[in-house]
């Protein structure tokens, strides 16, 4: 999806929503911005962070008599190959959507400032699977999925008036948000079996979740539909930083795995503000 575009076209909807009512305010004394406001919102976000794999040698799960040097070896010679991916990029998408509290404060020089924090419930998942055919080795099928369950912001807005009735403005400040990451792989025998991973000389199966700690920042237009009610179009770009985790695997080796989680959305929002 085109970020730009995106922008363009939710603003062109409000636009169109906004210049009937704002007609229709036209006689009427102007607007105050200032004061406390609580709303509700719905949007898309996606994700556009990588996530990062190596193979290491795992030598607390290995037999008494295996020596860390030809597990070392091993995981040199399997990385030579190319056995596993180092590099994946999960595709991860979906509707966002939740509530909103703020308070504004409107200067006499048309400029607005104000405090807002919000809750978002997330439906933004996705995964990709590669399979491998390395010299020397057995196939291997790795996936990687990425999921955000929730998030929610604490920013400042600043914005400009350039009438009465719209507001155009930036926001930015802390995010935070339940990160999930995701990770399987296995080198199957030409073979199928029922269980291949019993069959298997290297097999994980995982996943890990964290609540993290981050950034937001953002920008908006919005309007005042009537004395207490405006309706916004906003777009937050939600950096929630890099989340890693060792995955154990079924052999003497592990798996570093890494994933970014960079999450943009564009979204409308209903506020009403309370006189």
């Amino acid at each position: 999806m085109n970020i730009a575009n995106t922008i363009v076209l939710t603003g062109l909807v409000l636009g169109v929503a906004g210049v009937g009512i704002n007609s229709a305010m036209a006689g009427d004394a102007a607007p105050s911005w200032s004061g406390a406001y609580i709303g509700a919102n719905i949007g898309y976000g996606w994700d556009t962070g990588n996530a990062d794999l190596l193979l290491k040698p795992g030598p607390e799960h290995a037999p008494p008599d295996f020596p860390i040097e030809d597990i070392q070896a091993i995981v040199d010679a399997l990385n030579d190959v190319g056995a596993f991916p180092t590099s994946m990029s999960p595709s991860a998408r979906g509707i966002v959507g939740g509530g909103q509290v703020g308070y504004n404060w409107q200067l006499p020089s048309n400029w607005v400032v104000g405090v807002e924090a919000d809750l978002q419930a997330s439906g933004i998942k996705g995964s990709e699977t590669q399979r491998l055919s390395p010299q020397f080795f057995d196939k291997t099928v790795t996936t990687v999925s990425k999921n955000v369950d929730w998030y929610g912001t604490a920013r400042v807005r600043a914005g400009y008036l350039v009438s009465p009735q719209w507001l155009v403005y930036a926001t930015g400040g802390l995010a935070y948000g339940k990160a999930v990451i995701g990770f399987s792989t296995a080198n199957f025998p030409e073979i199928p079996v029922p269980n291949p991973c019993s069959e298997v000389d290297i097999c994980a199966n995982t996943s890990s979740d964290s609540v993290r700690l981050g950034w937001a920042l953002g920008a908006g237009i919005e309007t005042m539909l009537a004395p207490n009610w405006s309706l916004k179009a906003e777009y937050l770009y939600v950096d929630l930083g890099k989340k890693s985790f060792t995955a154990q695997a079924t052999a003497p080796m592990d798996f570093n795995v890494s994933a970014k989680f960079h999450e943009q959305t564009v979204r409308i929002g209903l506020n009403y503000h309370f006189e």
